[in-house]
């Protein structure tokens, strides 16, 4: 025992209650290592175990992110929808409109042509008449193109939802992974 240095450590070594007192501690240490495999609670096992709580967190946690997604996307799908048929209402209100608005200006103007004595059958009467008919084709297609970006923009939204969930899923299992490799599993 020539290393040892502390005089604590000396008297502990040469006295014979000091050496009883390491045996018994060598002996606790021993009991308690055995204790420990009886009952299955070893480093592995408790490696194990917090593997598997960590992964039953992980999933817990990774299905209510997926079901808070799932909800908001069918939230967003409803209240798209919810638009879609606004959109669709609004339009056909509005062509039923200008269709209306049509007839009216035509009539209008057949009955002024014919008070002046034009024929609205022929040339510059047919001519008035024709442009005002494509004056409200123009605006049919103005109102269909809106209708299509607006629709379009219902589309995008979801599409965007989408690829925001998917980062957040991403963004989740990077984190989970790095948890298990900060603590080791």
């Amino acid at each position: 025992m020539g290393g040892i240095t502390t005089p604590a450590l000396m008297v502990l070594s040469h006295s014979a209650p000091g050496s009883s007192y390491i045996k018994a501690a060598t002996g606790l240490v021993n009991t308690t290592n055995q204790a420990k495999n009886l009952l299955g609670i070893t480093k592995s096992k408790r490696k194990k175990q917090e593997r598997a709580l960590l992964d039953a967190e992980q999933a817990a946690e990774g299905a209510d992110l997926s079901a808070r997604q799932a909800a908001d996307l069918d939230d967003l799908h409803r209240r798209n929808a919810g638009s879609a048929a606004r959109i669709q209402a609004e339009s056909e209100i509005a062509e039923a409109r200008r269709s209306r608005s049509l007839r009216q200006e035509t009539g209008s103007l057949r009955a002024q042509l014919g008070a002046q004595g034009i024929s609205s059958a022929d040339g510059s009467g047919e001519a008035v008449i024709l442009g005002r008919e494509r004056a409200a084709a123009e605006q049919r297609q103005d109102a269909a193109r809106l209708d299509a970006l607006k629709l379009s923009a219902l589309s995008e939204e979801e599409e965007a939802l989408q690829r925001r969930n998917l980062l957040d899923l991403t963004r989740q299992q990077e984190r989970q992974r790095l948890e298990r490799l900060a603590r080791g599993l």
